[in-house]
């Protein structure tokens, strides 16, 4: 396992994914904790018999599918049933994420970017420098209705559960403000990961 792990994490709609792309760019390894719970949930994923006997059999069509949207509407209104699943996925995400960390033993670092960083101690065992993608709440309102159709009072909703941006400014390492773009993006990366290459020397 490469002994340098970055943590990156934001709110819904900062702009996590085109972040770790940029680094991504740079020959960093990234492992996202969004795409590996996608992977355990996908056609014949090991979190789909779990899922099945806490939120019924329904949830799966004939074809092993899993109805997502049905699902989200499920734990979107219902606080239990949103800790439920959290229990159930949390572990077989945290192991997914320690084997691709051990296969990133060849790169410079690696970034593990989790949306609840700063509530997950698990996680937070690992990194050795955490980053917050930051942006103002008109961006992120706009990119949400732009990118996912999501109106003000569901991403307030959302933005309720997540930790409190004040919160996530003052715990993070490194803050990356991502308000104005790719390309304001670019100089902000490039400080960073030049500063997380010596820290492996």
């Amino acid at each position: 396992m490469t002994n340098i792990v970055i943590g990156l994490t934001g709110l819904i709609g900062s702009g996590k994914s085109t972040v770790a792309k940029l680094f991504a760019d740079r020959g960093v390894r990234v492992i996202d904790t969004d795409v590996i719970a996608h992977q355990l949930t996908a056609t014949n994923g090991i979190a789909l018999p779990a899922i099945q006997r806490e939120f019924g059999d329904d949830l799966l069509d004939s074809a092993g599918i899993l109805d997502r949207i049905r699902l989200r509407e499920i734990i979107f209104n219902d606080n239990d049933s949103h800790q439920q699943l959290e229990r159930l996925m949390h572990p077989l995400i945290l192991a997914e994420a320690k084997n691709q960390l051990r296969d990133s033993y060849s790169a410079c670092y690696a970034m593990l970017v989790v949306p609840l960083l700063f509530r997950a101690p698990d996680y937070l065992a690992i990194t050795s420098r955490n980053i917050f993608v930051d942006s103002e709440y008109q961006v992120l309102l706009e990119r949400l209705k732009q990118r996912s159709g999501l109106n003000q009072e569901m991403v307030d909703a959302i933005l309720k559960r997540q930790v409190a941006r004040n919160t996530q400014l003052e715990l993070a390492d490194d803050v990356i403000f991502n308000n104005n773009g790719v390309e304001a993006l670019v100089p902000q990366i490039d400080q960073l990961h030049t500063q997380y290459l010596l820290l492996g020397n």
